[in-house]
């Protein structure tokens, strides 16, 4: 779904826009600027109720008292077509006026030509001057159509990025499963984002970037600047900062007493909401990812320094010379014994397959009293629905990606009901389903009952 601009709303044949500032004279991608909302108003100064990305609609109202009062000057019957001015008209208010939109943010002028009067030449010439597109909107248009029309494309804009948001937080889910878990996930990213992924460690250090040569040297250093200052400060935050045409954004990996590193992203533009709820996923997955890591490596040291010290206290391997060689019948009984238990011992099974969402919560539940905890984490949920029907509720809902009326149908009740299991289901166990890790955790908790 394309972003709402406002070459968009001109394209829209039944709305009957015309561009009255020449299309070769404004700036290069002006009309490809996005629309964030449509505002009508007749202030003379609308500025306080504006903000970036908006288009405002006028009758032109305001310039009449202005520019000597309303009732200076002739009406001009909704008939009339063209432009117009009156002998009050001073180029000097139309040029204020659009400066003070333009200041704003507000990324075109619609005139309702007509209803007041036909479109001033004045305020032709202010948003020529000033860049600014002028649409006419022709009497038989009423604003609140053109309003309506962006509304719509702002929703389906929002819609398409939310639908986007599930689906490339499953990519990245499925990354973290691979062997490589960590590196598949960073570039899944970077591919779902169409921007560069980096990660810094602990040190300040880039340690990996994806793709790898898209980082510039430049850019490296605003990153690894930024990151150290980030570190320092001992909190889990997030900054936006650009260098050499790239925005570049970044956050702390970890808890705020261990951080652990720092994501960086960059790219043309500033990520959106969706974006950024990706990236605070992946976050969460390589925090996870370094934990182990760490965890890890600290096993291996501790190995390594028993073998050493196990190494150092056996310098002697053989006793006084003459004495008696090989295995003692103390050994030999030993290892028959220990044959014999291996041979009693318990098979290794292989575990069901688990959903890929579910990795954090997953590596949360991975030793030996898994069961346990999830048992613990859902005891207040079987106290309170001994039958199991709000835990079938919530397992089939977050199976379904949160797709209440798709649940719904599974479980045979109305996608209301279904919602209100799932709001009890959040109070009882004390947890947010519109966090992924919480709606992990649980997924993972309920398929290990």
């Amino acid at each position: 779904m394309p972003t709402p601009t406002v070459r968009i709303l001109l394209a829209r044949r039944e709305l009957g826009l015309e561009l009255l500032t020449p299309r070769d004279a404004l700036p290069p991608d002006t009309l490809d600027a996005a629309v964030s909302w449509v505002h009508s108003s007749d202030l003379a100064d609308p500025t306080p109720f504006l903000g970036p990305g908006q288009v405002l609609l006028t009758t032109g109202t305001q310039f009449g008292a202005a520019i000597g009062g309303v009732g200076a000057k002739e009406p001009v019957p909704h008939r009339a077509r063209g432009h117009s001015r009156t002998a009050h008209d001073d180029d000097s208010d139309y040029a204020g006026y659009v400066a003070r939109l333009a200041s704003t943010g507000v990324v075109a002028l619609g005139f309702g030509t007509g209803v007041v009067r036909a479109t001033p030449d004045g305020l032709v010439a202010a948003c020529l001057a000033s860049g600014m597109p002028l649409l006419e909107i022709p009497y038989r248009t009423p604003f609140i159509a053109v309003a309506r029309y962006a509304a719509d494309l702002v929703a389906e804009q929002a819609y398409a990025r939310n639908t986007w948001a599930l689906a490339a937080q499953r990519a990245v889910s499925l990354a973290a499963l691979r062997p490589d878990g960590l590196d598949a996930t960073l570039a899944e990213l970077a591919r779902q984002l169409g921007r560069w992924v980096a990660l810094v460690d602990a040190d300040g250090a880039v340690d990996r970037a994806f793709p790898a040569r898209a980082v510039q040297a430049s850019v490296r250093d605003v990153v690894t600047a930024e990151a150290m200052r980030m570190l320092r400060a001992r909190r889990r935050s997030g900054a936006t900062v650009s260098e050499a045409g790239t925005v570049i954004a970044l956050q702390t990996i970890g808890a705020s007493d261990r951080l652990l590193g720092v994501l960086a992203h960059g790219g043309a533009d500033e990520p959106d909401q969706a974006a950024q709820q990706v990236v605070t996923s992946v976050v969460a997955l390589a925090g996870l990812a370094l934990e182990q890591g760490h965890a890890l490596g600290s096993a291996r040291a501790a190995l390594r320094r028993s073998l050493l010290h196990s190494l150092e206290q056996s310098r002697c391997l053989v006793g006084e010379l003459g004495g008696e060689a090989g295995l003692s019948e103390a050994s030999v009984t030993a290892l028959d014994r220990a044959r014999a238990q291996v041979d009693a011992a318990t098979e290794v099974q292989e575990a069901s397959p688990a959903g890929a969402d579910a990795l954090p919560a997953l590596l949360r539940f991975e030793d030996e009293d898994s069961r346990a905890r999830a048992a613990a984490l859902l005891a207040p949920l079987a106290a309170r629905d001994p039958d199991g029907v709000l835990a079938q509720s919530v397992l089939t809902w977050l199976e379904r990606n949160g797709v209440y009326d798709a649940a719904a149908r599974d479980l045979g009740v109305h996608r209301h009901t279904l919602n209100a299991r799932i709001r009890s289901a959040e109070r009882v166990l004390g947890r947010d389903f519109d966090v992924f890790a919480d709606r992990a955790e649980v997924w993972a908790a309920l398929r290990m009952r």
